[in-house]
């Protein structure tokens, strides 16, 4: 008697996330490249070696492209602060520090040189701002995780982890806007950085 075999099930949903990669990366460049407003459907198409009617399938405007690009963005820096909260080699103070300059960098090396990004931010920032408000909730609660250990491990005196998380999250908002990154060099940023975080932990002590 024969055995039937198992019917092979196929995963369509991976593919389709790394198709999805890929038309973000290329909308990335193009978006830093070109700006926002001159970026066409078309363009970004030819640039992921497709047609734009396939293209559609993926994204149903420039504008969830746009929408995706920045929510991406805003996640890799996420994952940065959350990789340092991770590395327990680091004291809490070690890891305020090495969180806001890696983030620093980070956005510097995508901002400075490409400000025709600055198109997707403003875009962002005036249709999609509920984008930003979920960041910077989550962002809120990485920095009070940092500022809960240290009030643990009884680096930090805090009465208020959450309130404090507030006011530190206000004091490094210069750091983490991309609206500085062209302005100033990396070098001046990273040591107004480090002084406005030595100035909190001595705060915090």
């Amino acid at each position: 008697m024969k055995i039937a075999k198992k019917p092979v099930i196929k995963n369509f949903k991976e593919p389709q996330e790394r198709i999805r990669r890929v038309i973000l990366d290329k909308a990335f460049l193009r978006f830093g490249r070109y700006g926002f407003g001159k970026t066409t459907m078309v363009e970004i198409a030819k640039d992921c070696k497709m047609s734009s009617g396939n293209l559609y399938r993926y994204f149903k405007s420039k504008k969830d492209i746009c929408a995706d690009c920045g929510s991406r963005v805003l996640q890799q820096r996420l994952e940065l602060i959350q990789k340092t909260i991770n590395n327990k080699k680091l004291s809490p103070d070690e890891k305020l520090k090495t969180s806001v300059l890696e983030v620093l960098n980070y956005m510097h090396y995508h901002f400075s040189k490409q400000p025709a990004l600055m198109e997707l931010v403003d875009f962002i920032s005036r249709e999609r701002w509920d984008i930003v408000q979920e960041y910077m909730e989550q962002e809120k609660l990485l920095i009070s995780e940092i500022l809960f250990q240290g009030k643990s491990s009884g680096d930090f005196i805090i009465s208020d982890v959450l309130e404090t998380s507030i006011w530190v999250q206000a004091a490094l908002t210069k750091f983490f806007s991309p609206r500085y990154m062209e302005a100033f060099k990396l070098a001046e940023l990273r040591r107004e950085a480090e002084g406005v975080v030595n100035t909190l932990i001595r705060g915090l002590k």
